[in-house]
């Protein structure tokens, strides 16, 4: 999950650093735009018409022509070199660098010369109604965010400097000559304004992911760690309560297998000790005699038949089996058989599971031990404790019902927690809890418990595998 995470968080990072650039880019573009736009508009409606009045004035000459006051790609290529050398000088600085070009098929100045990409631009321009053209390149090795917008329709006030060289400024056509930059038609697209805006032109934004990238792998490597350390903790912590509960389960059992072998040890000891007197008395009757060990067998047998009971609980599931749901509670009850509670089993004979049989009999005689014990503690003498299922589409569910006095509301959230019993210095605290944490981590289930008035019910929910 920390891998997953991790992974996520760095693709999503990129993906928002590089929509940072690209918002960078697209805003550094659009104040060239915005600037170049404005400066043309004011050469446009202030500085030419000016000039223009001061010609016809006779205050200039006829033919005057100086770019730096009348030719608008000039002056606009001089403030942008300005405004980038001011920017450099005052230590202003963008991760992506911009370049503005005035970009003609046919410029007066050689250097505002079209590149074929520029070029097809510009048809682009002439052949539809499109107002902008925006799309990523590459430029110089690095991805470019390149933005162009026309420069107006040739009218013919354009023609005065780019038609006819006969009509140019002799000034004009000393600086350029003849060659280039005229025989323009009117409504032509002449040249565009391109802007190309490197992203990422000085690595910054790769140095930064990498940095951080860095930074977020420490983290989460700590995070994994700090984590792996306290699982490993919790894991051994719960081995421990694990043992602690097959411990708390053994004392049990014992004490019950106690409890079964009293009653036929007391009567083989009868029995034997009426043998022993017959002998010592010469009286011996062979039938009778026969028939006391014949008693002494029968329950000799029962014992082991205990013992086979029992044995089986402590073998470890290393892996799970078709199950009989009803045969399975019916073992589990003869192991905990107390002839003072009455348990009743309603389950179809037919119900079958695959799951882990010794893990799912240690949580039903702890179930079952926990009625037993309420009914104890409670001083309860109707002692019944119905025990039932359903089947559904995919689970069953186990149904343990008793009338022990129910469980308070202050405490029922605490009866899962580790440690926590309510039977004095008789409980362990474990049963409920470990019979949570292996229905949850053995057997792909829940254990569920409800309290009404007198009654509890605790419910045990087995998902259907396929063998």
């Amino acid at each position: 999950m920390l891998v997953l995470t991790f992974l996520i968080g760095s693709v999503v990072f990129y993906i928002k650093l590089r929509n940072f650039h690209n918002e960078e880019a697209n805003q550094l573009i659009q104040e060239k735009v915005l600037v170049t736009q404005a400066i043309r508009e004011y050469i446009s409606k202030y500085q030419k018409p000016v000039i223009y009045k001061l010609i016809k004035e006779k205050k200039l000459p006829e033919d005057f022509f100086d770019p730096f006051l009348m030719s608008s790609t000039f002056i606009i290529a001089g403030i942008h070199g300005i405004l980038d050398e001011n920017n450099l000088k005052n230590q202003v600085h963008y991760h992506e660098k911009v370049e503005y070009k005035f970009a003609s098929n046919n410029p007066t100045n050689p250097k505002n010369k079209a590149t074929a990409f520029e070029s097809e631009i510009i048809k682009k321009f002439n052949n539809s109604d499109i107002s902008s053209y925006k799309q990523v390149i590459k430029h110089n090795g690095k991805d470019t965010l390149f933005f162009a917008i026309p420069v107006l329709k040739n009218t013919n006030a354009c023609l005065k400097c780019h038609g006819d060289p006969k009509n140019a400024p002799k000034r004009m056509l000393e600086m350029y000559g003849d060659k280039n930059g005229f025989n323009e038609a009117i409504g032509d697209i002449r040249a565009i304004n391109a802007v190309y805006s490197t992203r990422d032109s000085d690595n910054g934004m790769i140095y930064l992911y990498l940095t951080l990238e860095t930074l977020m792998l420490v983290i989460f490597l700590s995070i994994y760690f700090i984590v792996r350390h306290f699982a490993v903790q919790l894991n051994e912590k719960d081995k421990l309560i694990a043992k602690q509960s097959k411990f708390a389960a053994m004392g049990e059992m014992i004490s019950m297998i106690a409890h079964q072998w009293r009653q036929p040890l007391t009567g083989m000891s009868m029995t034997t000790n009426n043998l022993l007197l017959d002998i010592e008395l010469q009286d011996i009757d062979e039938k009778r005699f026969k028939e006391n060990l014949d008693i002494v067998n029968k329950q000799i047998e029962y014992l082991s038949q205990t013992i086979d009971d029992f044995k089986d609980f402590f073998k470890p599931d290393n892996e799970s089996e078709i199950v009989h749901i009803a045969q399975l509670v019916k073992e589990a009850c003869l192991i905990i058989s107390n002839s003072r509670v009455d348990i009743k089993i309603d389950i179809n004979d037919k119900f079958t599971i695959l799951t882990q049989k010794n893990d799912l009999t240690q949580i039903i005689l702890n179930l079952i031990k926990n009625s037993m014990d309420a009914y104890e503690e409670n001083k309860i003498d109707n002692r019944v404790i119905e025990i039932s299922a359903v089947e559904k589409s995919e689970r069953f569910e186990l149904f343990f019902k008793d009338y022990a006095g129910g469980i308070p509301n202050d405490i029922i959230d605490k009866i899962f927690d580790p440690y926590f019993s309510t039977k004095d210095k008789n409980g362990t605290g474990l049963g409920l809890y470990m019979s949570k944490l292996i229905i949850e981590d053995h057997l792909s289930g829940h254990l569920d418990v409800q309290t009404k008035g007198t009654s509890t019910t605790f419910t045990i929910v087995l998902m259907k595998k396929d063998a």
